[in-house]
């Protein structure tokens, strides 16, 4: 008789870092990872889905995430009122032996974590050790002006490791690269697989191939700048990336040397900081959006980068468009960063 895995209700606990990328994040992952699933809610504090993919396919898809900090066991959500806490946690006992430890990330001004660490104490605490530094079980409740979210710690995510990766601390320095979290996001956004093939046309200093390296995929990179070519080969290889391939080549030459690719996430050129040899952006922008159309697989999704909204119909004359989302990068800034589908 073939074992199935048993079903079990998974909390992500989500950043605040975008409005809605965080969300569209856990999304991305969980279909990249082909993790079956059933939504049972979701806001821009938390996802709770239903799922019998296992306890590993969730670790995987945990280990690609840069905008949630921890992935729990699900237990129960609700108004954050004392005696309904206690109620609630009355009906979802905590099986495992063991000491615990009750934490909590608290996102309301209004409501108390005292109370709430309390109420859920009173009954989980109870014939257990408390350990704060190193419990068997690590109770977390997330608690917000509406309600609470209550599980068991399966994951924390790396989201320290991600700071550790930002521009000022790697071998080959860019002021333009990308935040590592989002440069990570956008990844995650194109649902490339373990062992696929990601390519980056502008790759610059390699902040996009890095992360794609990081989760498994093959890299292409190509720029038009022998130097960005040597600086994103010192960053990779100062990561321990091996499985890449970069070309000096501009953006109309990448067929060359490219059959096809699974995904694509980039960066197009803007600004004065960035090298485009004199063309004018809408010229470059079409035949950006052209080179990369003939090389990117049926069905795969390109996730560019472009600094000027209107820049985004362009990119609807080789794809479909699917999403569009803007992160302001500075006060005279804002980035579009449109999800295409072949």
């Amino acid at each position: 008789m073939t074992k199935t895995n048993t079903s079990m209700k998974y909390l992500f606990e989500l950043s605040k870092d975008h409005e809605s990328l965080p969300n569209v994040e856990v999304l991305s992952c969980l279909k990249a990872e082909a993790i079956d699933y059933k939504p049972i809610h979701s806001d821009d504090n938390a996802i709770i889905i239903e799922s019998n993919s296992g306890i590993k396919k969730i670790k995987t898809v945990s280990d690609r995430l840069s905008s949630v900090f921890f992935v729990d066991a699900f237990l129960f959500s609700c108004e954050s009122i004392p005696e309904k806490i206690r109620k609630n946690a009355l009906k979802n006992k905590i099986v495992k032996r063991g000491s615990i430890a009750v934490k909590y990330k608290n996102r309301s001004i209004n409501i108390d974590s005292k109370s709430v660490v309390e109420a859920l104490a009173d009954v989980y605490t109870k014939n257990r050790d408390v350990n704060l530094e190193n419990p068997d079980i690590e109770l977390r409740a997330l608690i917000t002006d509406s309600r609470i979210y209550v599980g068991i710690k399966l994951f924390e995510t790396g989201r320290s490791l991600f700071d550790d990766r930002k521009v000022q601390y790697r071998p080959f320095f860019s002021p333009i690269s990308l935040d590592p979290k989002l440069a990570r996001i956008l990844v995650n956004l194109s649902l490339v697989k373990k062992g696929k093939i990601l390519l980056d046309p502008f790759c610059g200093t390699g902040g996009i191939l890095l992360e794609g390296g990081l989760i498994g995929a093959k890299l292409i990179g190509s720029d038009i700048e022998n130097k960005m070519i040597d600086g994103c080969k010192e960053t990779l290889e100062h990561y321990k990336i091996k499985n890449y391939k970069l070309h000096c080549s501009d953006i109309g030459e990448i067929g060359k040397f490219i059959d096809s690719v699974d995904a694509i996430v980039t960066d197009f050129p803007y600004g004065k900081a960035t090298t485009t040899k004199g063309e004018e952006m809408d010229k470059l922008y079409d035949r950006a959006f052209k080179s990369i159309s003939e090389v990117l697989k049926k069905n795969g999704r390109a996730v560019v980068g472009l600094s000027n909204s209107e820049m985004i119909s362009v990119g609807e004359g080789y794809f479909s468009l699917l999403n569009v989302y803007e992160i302001k990068a500075h006060r005279s800034l804002t980035r579009y960063f449109a999800v295409y589908k072949k």
